[in-house]
């Protein structure tokens, strides 16, 4: 094909793949096939620059006010530029707001200096281009340069803009070379210290607060604008495939609570424009940056890139306060912009997909709510923390999908995703019996029994806690009622058989008195029988967390269409930013510090000139000798924890496995052994710990305590872990269970105390 004819047939092809994105998305909005994206397209018909009259203006305009947003908008600021952010919910934070606040950010951090850890540059970008690794495997090259370059830079800048971290070391946790999924070869995760800010909308110690608000409140008061309540919808363009982006369009989006006929209002005001027309223009003087978080609340978007992930993934992290809705990604689709690392959305192993933390509620992940959150009236339920020693996992029919084992490893061990690969297709299901099956993936149930409640005491009827209204929670007398009443959401027409959900459980029982899951060879958890009503069937269906692949940018995060060209005048950063797979704020708030620098630099034709190369003054320490790939042991697998623990505890597992003749050390060395309970131990528990459970035994001799255990937690390490074991001392020092709580651990110390009181309770004491 002559070169002429290919430039033709190219251009073809786009047009189609551009018609097909506004089909789709139009479809979408129409249809409401989502019900997890509030997001309307309005096609990819683009107004003559001329035509359209401007609202609001100003240098660069953020689309979306969380973490990369912020950041990229007071680093735009800061560079001398005009800065609005457009933000559709009507407080900023996105899901930065609503997490636990986790940096994981390298490169030779003030943090890492302070406890002499070595890092660089180099070491982070090797950690995060290495092909053995799954969170590094399909990184862009080009992006996680750019990335290793500035995150020192940017996590020394956001220290010197209000945020603030925990004096605890930095964490490594599940390296791959220790069969975990993580790049981290060193301590790089910290925590953000949140003590000066209340959460209201999560109405828990949720720390990630204590990055928003700092850098909202600074934006505020340097003059920042911010146009609350209002969603982008469109993206102008000089033309669908060249010319210069010039600015958005957005629709009115407030939040009205159910039963309320007011909007919710932001915390702080200074800076907000007032306005509540249906749609409005704004115009962008340098740059559009889009920070619009992701995709995974999306149905059509993330099934074009793994059919797996269907309408039933539908507790979504950050939801309901935060979507992800694939905004930003359709919008600049429609003018040309290409997807990048898309291979990274694939995987389940990591942050992408896991577990909930809570079952019998829509919004299972993380530690949750409470009812001070200001939009409780949309999370309705905070659900149970799992006993796994107590259920069964079953499918839509009633069949057991999976060894449950998996399923409550942790987030980060890969050792569980045979379990998602299996739950996510392995219901085969002929509904007309005429050969024409259909494979099915969810939604999960978590079936139970009395005897568990009582074991766990918890109180199943009580206001708030399981989401039996919704569907998302079931009771019933009978195991075959149970099956008769539960009602599958997203396929109506399949119902679950009673007489197979008993075969299911009568056969799971009979596992127990043979001590062998001849079926998925459960262990761990192969411990309580299912048999004393009334019996539960709580959501258990996993949560999609991080969007790991975005619109394709440069060094600069520039926007790159399907030509490989740079769009003038259109950045990405944070999750909407395809080019790195790698969980927690450092890569996301790295993204908006490089797009804020870069939308404050373009020249006359919309391209950025800002410099991407490592400030030598962040080079970090000398690491060559960790970077060498000319052996194969520098890739070997090490087979030490992949438990979290701090760096200097990593190095010293290191040191003991160099030294050992086997090469080998206990996997698990954060776990302490459960002592054997007799006569005089005596044991208490609490499911309101910062990770969930917290179970301690408690030695009791001549009515004194005389040794207390933590026998299974799952608290931070360097903060709740230290906080129970002081704890425990101050219990056996003042043979009592009124106690102060340790400061910066509150949750943990009141689960400890509650505990405590159970076990002196259960003694008589």
């Amino acid at each position: 094909m002559s070169e002429k004819n290919q430039n033709k047939f190219n251009k073809l092809i786009s047009f189609i793949c551009i018609a097909i994105v506004a089909i789709l998305v139009g479809q979408s909005a129409l249809t409401h096939v989502s019900s997890q994206s509030n997001f309307v397209a309005t096609g990819a018909n683009q107004p003559a620059t001329d035509d359209i009259t401007w609202d609001y203006e100003a240098d660069v305009v953020v689309v979306g006010a969380g973490a990369s947003g912020l950041t990229a908008a007071l680093k735009a600021l800061d560079d001398g530029a005009s800065v609005l952010l457009v933000e559709a919910n009507f407080d900023v934070g996105g899901h930065v707001a609503v997490s636990e606040g986790q940096f994981h950010s390298g490169g030779g951090t003030i943090d890492q200096q302070a406890w002499d850890i070595e890092d660089s540059a180099d070491l982070y970008y090797y950690d995060h281009t290495r092909g053995t690794s799954i969170n590094s495997r399909y990184n862009d090259p080009e992006y996680t340069r750019s990335i290793a370059n500035s995150m020192a830079e940017t996590y020394d800048w956001l220290m010197d803009n209000g945020i603030k971290t925990l004096d605890v070391e930095p964490m490594v946790r599940a390296y791959y070379r220790d069969g975990g999924n993580d790049g981290d070869s060193v301590g790089r995760m910290t925590y953000v210290d949140a003590s000066d800010w209340e959460n209201t909308y999560t109405g828990t110690e949720a720390a990630g607060i204590g990055i928003s608000r700092p850098l909202e409140q600074t934006l505020r008061e340097e003059g920042a604008q911010f146009l609350l309540n209002y969603h982008m919808d469109k993206i102008y363009r000089d033309g669908i495939f060249e010319g210069n982006v010039t600015g958005i369009q957005a629709s009115y989006s407030p939040t009205i609570l159910p039963g309320e006929t007011e909007p919710l209002q932001s915390l702080m005001s200074e800076g907000n424009i007032e306005e509540n027309r249906e749609l409005v223009n704004i115009k962008a003087n340098k740059a559009v940056i889009i920070c619009t978080g992701g995709s995974t609340g999306n149905v059509e978007f993330r099934t074009m890139l793994d059919p797996r992930l269907g309408e039933y993934l539908d507790g979504l992290a950050g939801m309901p306060f935060s979507d992800q809705d694939a905004s930003g990604e359709y919008a600049a689709m429609e003018i040309g912009a290409s997807l990048g690392s898309l291979g990274n959305y694939t995987s389940v192993v990591g942050a992408n997909i896991t577990a909930p933390q809570r079952f019998g509620t829509q919004y299972g992940y993380g530690r949750g709510w409470s009812e001070k959150s200001v939009i409780w009236p949309l999370v309705r339920t905070n659900g149970i923390v799992p006993d796994y020693n107590s259920l069964v996992i079953v499918n839509m029919v009633g069949q057991r999908i999976g060894n449950e084992d998996q399923y409550a490893m942790s987030q980060m061990n890969t050792a569980r995703e045979p379990f998602f690969d299996q739950a996510l297709t392995g219901t085969f299901i002929d509904l007309e019996g005429d050969g024409n099956a259909e494979a099915y993936g969810g939604p999960l149930w978590a079936i139970m029994d009395q005897a568990a409640v009582e074991r766990n005491g918890w109180d199943m009827d009580a206001e708030g806690v399981l989401d039996y209204e919704e569907g998302y929670a079931f009771k019933a007398d009978t195991l075959e009622e149970l099956a008769d009443l539960i009602v599958n959401k997203y396929h109506e027409d399949i119902e679950m058989d009673p007489a197979t959900l008993v075969d299911t459980i009568t056969r799971y029982n009979g596992f127990i008195d043979a001590g062998y899951d001849e079926d998925w060879q459960r262990e761990e958890t192969l411990v309580n029988k299912i048999e004393e009503g009334p019996f539960y069937a709580l959501w258990a269906t996993p949560s999609m967390h991080d969007t790991l692949a975005g619109i394709r940018v440069d060094a600069n995060m520039q926007v790159i269409d399907i030509y490989g060209q740079t769009i003038p005048n259109l950045f990405a950063a944070g999750e909407a930013s395809g080019g790195m797979r790698v969980h927690g704020l450092g890569r996301v708030m790295t993204s908006g510090y490089v797009a804020g620098r870069a939308a404050a630099s373009v020249d006359e034709e919309g391209f950025a000139t800002a410099d991407t190369s490592l400030n030598p003054d962040y080079a970090g320490s000398e690491t060559n000798d960790k970077t060498k790939t000319d052996k194969a042991e520098y890739f070997s697998q090490r087979g030490l924890s992949q438990g979290t623990m701090t760096h200097s505890e990593k190095l010293a597992e290191i040191e003991e496995w160099k030294q050992s003749a086997d090469a080998e050390v206990e996997e698990d060395v954060e776990e302490t052994e459960v002592e054997e309970v007799s006569e005089n131990v005596f044991e208490g528990q609490s499911n309101n710990g910062f990770g969930g459970r917290v179970r301690i035994q408690v030695v009791v001799e001549d009515g004194q305590m005389t040794d207390i255990q933590i026998v299974e937690q799952t608290e931070t390490v360097g903060i709740g872990v230290e906080a129970l074991h002081e704890m425990a001392e101050k219990a056996l020092e003042n043979q009592s269970a009124e106690l102060d709580i340790v400061s910066g651990a509150s949750v943990s110390s009141e689960a400890f105390i509650e505990a405590l009181k159970q076990a002196m309770e259960a003694a008589g004491l």
